[in-house]
């Protein structure tokens, strides 16, 4: 759930907002919001209409969104009766910033699942419910429609919006084209379509669609400067993916903030997700990828080059459709589209009514080359103007443009302009957004094309036509007219597209700035990246230049461009004494780590902190200045949220240094104060992780009761959330637990198939660290076989971290196998890499089997060196049984002397 709790109370509501706020009115009335709101057009709801729940109306289907948005403000069930309602109210009117609090005021206002008011006034004045002024009534409720926007935006997300190609009712020609697609997406092969613009790809592709039975349809456009990036294709798919029931990949993206960092563990993810769907698999449709590819290769893109290296490795994992005017990439089957046939020109104009002869379709077919686009067009421009029939010796697209030509002067001005609107449009607008008269007008004319989903587009053959004669000043218009549709639908990442093309610089910031890091965790880092870089700074004012810095900055950030973003950086303004001034320090510093200078990133960091302190202090004066702080301030009590996440990370990050120096009471004591916290935000991510150092701590110190508890609470909260990745990460640590208290068999059990799905997803860290936990379990288990397999795997794969316990496994097993100088080389590897990587604790397990080899090998004194040194680390380290059994082992060394 996004941080609603910091939402600025003073800031005047969004247009976005102010629908919500308008739509809360008539909660009761979905008709009427059908009619009247922009929220519950089908542009805005395909998600919710399209979901598996029963058929509801777009008013209906509204009114339950903004009621599930709305029980997100509640950790856990919301309250379920009156009295609990009332309970509720009393417990958490002390609080406005607590999300429980937006909740119970929505259900006062809006709501009314349990109370109703009889008059509004009832709410501030009753003592049951929330006493205050009215003014502060009002600015509660507008606190929490913000809150309320916040997450129906992310339950609709416009950015992620799905495409439906229409399939057209009759499809003329490729009837043979047609048999072998199905048959391909039957067999869930990967199928290359590949043919000029307009030839029928997509047409033939949707109908071939209508006969995959339940199988759902995943369709990206790639649309350039827009979404052809790999974070968006990932988001999308993720998003997509998450809807039918695999989250493997959307929770990876979503706590990842908007980038996808690692490509190779999204993929294996991606094809995680794609397993779990095999009942029913999707078909992937990816369109115009001819933008992905350009003829010399010298030009290629690393984006375009992502995306592309992305679907060659989803080919025999997904069932995919590749359309292209050219072939871009390879497939089990291409098809090719050419046009039509002679007969099949004459038979589609016999069906619009127009009967040709012999040579007039031969004609038609020279200048059109069997495109049917072109030739419905010209069909459609014949009726309404039988001088449009193009004259003989045109070809191509010159027959479109005069046949256009003479047809726009035979529009209505109002047909016109909405062609107009229409050009201005990189991506499908809202059909609510324009007469729907004149919509069904052009449409028939074959002028715009409707998707399934509530968009329409100009034809892609006429909006550089429509561009073309559009003057200067009204193409500022109608990017300006644009920016507001968008704006009012919550896309603010688009609004702020359409504010940059009409030269509203500064407000393209503004709107965008306050909400980026909620636009970027929707996936629109690659929309907002050419939006924000080509905007010209000397024509911001500083207030934006200074925003427009940061933002550049975190995209870059965000793309892994960490060179150009400290350069970006670098010439930025450092003299403002803002919050602003403070992020670009702790930018830089975060560049810089990422970038191997740590000795500069830790004085960036401090001037981070000195600046952050002045502005402390600053505010401490203010206020005393004052006299007292403002009653129910919201950015304050934000901030002590904000403070609390902050300290959950310190006691994690402490507990973690504490643990690798063996100070296990400390470590412990750390991660208690997490939980604390974290059961204070009340935030089940947070409570997992505690959980999960909880148990890893409490397994290494073998206190196995303590260990399982934590690890079966955080599992059952990871599987609670959908979290695969972690589900998972905590199963290798629960295999760990059991290696430690030689429950073999167990360890087995639960690791084998979590190092599998690491494999998977090619996640190398976690597939060495679980493999060597299986190696340790195979050991123990007596199968020397397994353990050397999974231990050679760890070396393989080369983790640092991992290889002293693949050595010091290997040492083990070449110890069994009487193979005593091995044995000792297994272990003084384990022992050496295990100090290198300030590891302690493997360190000493490692010492005190090397001294065990030795002294099996006849070398006492050694042996007893390093006997000694491991019993002074387990008595450190506060572990009874190892610190017995090393006792034990000197014991009998020195008997044997």
């Amino acid at each position: 759930m996004p941080d609603v709790s910091s939402t600025v109370v003073s800031a005047p509501l969004s247009p976005f907002e102010r629908h919500v706020k308008h739509a809360l009115r008539y909660l009761d009335e979905p008709q009427r919001l059908e009619r009247e709101s922009p929220l519950a057009s089908a542009y805005m709801l395909s998600r919710a209409l399209t979901s598996p729940m029963p058929e509801r109306s777009r008013g209906e289907a509204l009114v339950y969104a903004m009621r599930a948005a709305a029980a997100q403000l509640w950790p856990g069930p919301p309250p379920q009766t009156r009295a609990a309602m009332l309970a509720a109210i009393a417990n958490v009117r002390g609080d406005p910033a607590d999300p429980r609090y937006a909740y119970v005021v929505l259900e006062l206002r809006a709501f009314h699942t349990f109370i109703t008011p009889n008059r509004m006034s009832d709410i501030w004045e009753h003592e049951e419910l929330i006493p205050g002024s009215k003014s502060q009534h009002y600015r509660d409720f507008d606190a929490a429609v913000k809150q309320l926007a916040a997450l129906l935006l992310d339950q609709l997300r416009p950015a992620l919006r799905r495409e439906y190609p229409r399939a057209p009712q009759t499809l003329y020609g490729y009837d043979h084209l047609f048999n072998e697609l199905t048959k391909a997406l039957a067999q869930r092969q990967t199928i290359h379509l590949s043919g000029p613009g307009g030839v029928g790809k997509t047409s033939l592709t949707a109908r071939a669609m209508a006969h995959c039975g339940e199988r759902p349809l995943f369709w990206y456009t790639v649309r350039p400067g827009f979404n052809d990036g790999v974070s968006s294709l990932l988001f999308a798919l993720g998003a997509f993916l998450h809807e039918h029931g695999a989250a493997g990949l959307w929770q990876y993206l979503a706590g990842l903030g908007g980038a996808a960092s690692d490509l190779n563990l999204a993929t294996g993810l991606l094809r995680e997700d794609l397993a779990a769907l095999v009942a029913t698999p999707p078909i992937f449709c990816f369109d115009d990828l001819e933008h992905l590819a350009v003829a010399n290769l010298a030009l290629q893109t690393p984006a375009h080059t992502q995306i592309l290296d992305l679907l060659e490795g989803l080919h025999g994992s997904a069932t995919m459709v590749l359309l292209s005017q050219r072939p871009v990439l390879s497939g089990d089957v291409h098809l090719e589209l050419t046009g039509l046939a002679l007969a099949d020109v004459q038979q589609l104009c016999a069906e619009a009514g127009r009967e040709l002869t012999l040579a007039e379709a031969q004609r038609l077919h020279a200048y059109t080359g069997g495109n049917p686009r072109l030739i419905t067009l010209l069909l459609r421009l014949q009726q309404a103007d039988p001088t449009a029939w193009p004259a003989e010796g045109y070809s191509g697209a010159q027959a479109l443009l005069p046949a256009f030509q003479r047809l726009w002067r035979r529009l209505t001005p109002e047909e016109r302009r909405v062609l107009q609107q229409l050009a201005v449009y990189p991506y499908p607008a809202p059909v609510d957004g324009f007469p729907a008269a004149v919509l069904a007008q052009l449409e028939q004319l074959a002028l715009t094309e409707l998707n399934a989903v509530g968009g329409v587009v100009l034809l892609p053959a006429l909006v550089p036509i429509v561009l073309a004669e559009l003057s200067a000043e009204l193409r500022l218009k109608l990017h300006r007219q644009a920016a507001l549709v968008r704006l009012e639908r919550g896309d603010v990442t688009a609004a702020a597209y359409h504010f940059a093309q009409s030269g509203e610089e500064n407000r393209a910031v503004q709107i965008w700035f306050p909400q980026r890091r909620q636009a970027l965790a929707r996936g629109e880092a690659d929309l907002a990246r050419p939006i924000f870089f080509g905007i010209a700074p000397q024509r911001l004012g500083k207030t934006e230049r200074k925003a427009l810095d940061l933002i550049r900055v975190e995209l870059r950030q965000l793309a892994g461009q960490h060179a150009e973003a400290l350069h970006e950086l670098e010439t930025a303004d450092w003299a403002d004494q803002s919050e602003a001034g403070a992020r670009l320090w702790m930018l830089r510093g975060e560049l810089q780590t990422a970038l191997g200078y740590p000795e500069q990133a830790l004085i960036s960091y401090g001037e981070s902190f000195n600046l952050v302190a002045r502005l402390l202090g600053q505010q401490v004066l203010l206020h005393q200045r004052r006299g007292v702080l403002l009653h129910r301030q919201r950015d304050l009590a934000g901030s002590w949220q904000a403070i609390q996440r902050a300290e959950f990370d310190l006691e994690i990050l402490r507990g973690l240094v504490r643990e690798e120096e063996g100070a296990y009471p400390d470590a412990l004591a750390a991660y208690g104060r997490a939980l604390a916290l974290a059961e204070q935000l009340a935030d089940d991510a947070l409570l997992a992780q505690a959980e999960r150092q909880f148990a890893a701590l409490h397994g290494r110190r073998e206190e196995l009761d303590a260990a399982i508890t934590h690890a079966t609470r955080s599992i059952a909260i990871y599987e609670h959330i959908g979290d695969r990745l972690n589900l998972e990460k905590m199963r290798s640590n629960l295999a760990a637990i059991y290696v430690q208290t030689r429950q073999f068999e167990e360890a087995l059990a639960i690791g084998a198939p979590t190092y599998d799905f690491f494999q998977a997803v090619r996640d190398p860290y976690f597939s060495a660290v679980t493999a060597a936990n299986l190696a340790e379990a195979a050991f123990g288990a007596g199968d020397l076989s397994e353990a050397t397999r999974y231990a050679q795997a760890v070396i393989s794969i080369g983790d640092t971290f991992a290889t002293p316990y693949a050595h010091y496994t290997l040492g083990q097993v070449a110890l069994q196998q009487q193979h005593t100088d091995a044995a000792v080389a297994g272990f003084r590897e384990s022992m050496q890499q295990a100090l290198r990587n300030d590891d302690p604790y493997m360190a000493a397990y490692a010492e005190r089997s090397l001294g065990a080899a030795l002294l099996t090998a006849g070398n006492p004194a050694a042996a007893e060196e390093h006997i000694t040194s491991a019993l002074e680390a387990f008595r450190r380290f506060v572990i009874p049984s190892e610190v017995a059994a090393t006792e034990a082992l000197l014991a009998t060394l020195q008997l044997k002397r």
